[in-house]
């Protein structure tokens, strides 16, 4: 009866942990050339067969900047373009997505046991005000000042009222899905996102300094992605898509991007600035960045 009791109390302080927090990709960013970035802009099976396109300058309570934005079903990604100031040749992130209330403390809380990390309430400008747009959950750094120079990594939990603020016919939610769904039918772009192939990012390739791979790659494994190491790479598996690092001597940043497309499309190759994207057999898309 005592060991039956012993079971038992066991089995209640183990209900009563809180679950790992899910972390999802929502989306990256990469940096590429000025002539590649004209190009991306510039063009149209991009924009009108690709994916919902917007080039937007964002201006936040922290930082403003301006790039180039394409919308899956639940991801997204960005372009930025190079330049001698903030943004480096190779220069790449990834955002992590949290869809659980008080996912964005849970997850600070798992990060400081690794470097001293926080969380903060990133505003953004709608009509001219600054509204709450998402927690961000980090380690203490900038872009400026980056653990890892190169490579940010961090993670966005929707403020509860931001999309009904930014689309009033639309009910409060913090799901990825739900606030691309909303933003797109704000900027105009549903007829565009129900006609254009990408459904969401599957796969990212990143090749980087070994020493700040690890370190990433850990952030990503307390985040409670599966690591894959082998000698030369770690491939990185999470929920809705997944990562792979390759060690590099310098800074190389985002070599290629795996998409899943919403329905078969002929195979074509596109030549965009120096980048290479392909339309492949199996409802797939791959965009070579850099060799």
């Amino acid at each position: 009866m005592l060991k039956r009791r012993s079971f038992l109390a066991a089995a209640s302080i183990l209900s009563a942990q809180p679950r790992p927090v899910t972390t999802l990709l929502n989306h990256f960013y990469a940096t590429v050339d000025s002539q590649t970035y004209a190009a991306i802009e510039a063009n149209a099976f991009l924009k009108n067969s690709f994916a919902p396109f917007e080039r937007r300058t964002t201006v936040r309570n922290d930082s403003t900047y301006s790039g180039l934005y394409f919308y899956g079903d639940q991801t997204y990604f960005e372009f930025f373009e190079e330049n001698t100031g903030d943004r480096k040749p190779g220069d790449a992130g990834l955002a992590l997505g949290l869809e659980q209330y008080g996912g964005s403390e849970r997850l600070r809380i798992d990060w400081q046991k690794l470097r001293p990390s926080l969380t903060s309430m990133v505003t953004r400008q709608l009509d001219g005000k600054p509204i709450d747009w998402f927690q961000m959950t980090s380690f203490e750094e900038t872009r400026a000042i980056s653990v890892v120079p190169g490579l940010r990594l961090f993670a966005m939990q929707y403020a509860p009222d931001f999309v009904q603020r930014w689309n009033p016919t639309s009910p409060n939610t913090i799901l990825q899905r739900d606030v691309l769904f909303a933003y797109c039918a704000k900027l105009g772009l549903s007829t565009v996102r129900e006609r254009t192939l990408l459904r969401d990012v599957t796969r990212i390739e990143i090749a980087s300094p070994e020493a700040g791979i690890r370190i990433r790659t850990g952030q990503l494994e307390a985040a409670g992605w599966t690591l894959k190491p082998s000698k030369d790479s770690i491939l990185a598996v999470g929920p809705n898509a997944e990562a792979l690092f390759r060690f590099a001597p310098t800074i190389i940043g985002v070599t290629s991007i795996e998409y899943s497309l919403k329905r078969a499309s002929p195979p074509a190759k596109y030549q965009i600035g120096s980048t290479t994207l392909e339309i492949l057999p199996g409802n797939r898309a791959l965009w070579r960045i850099k060799a």
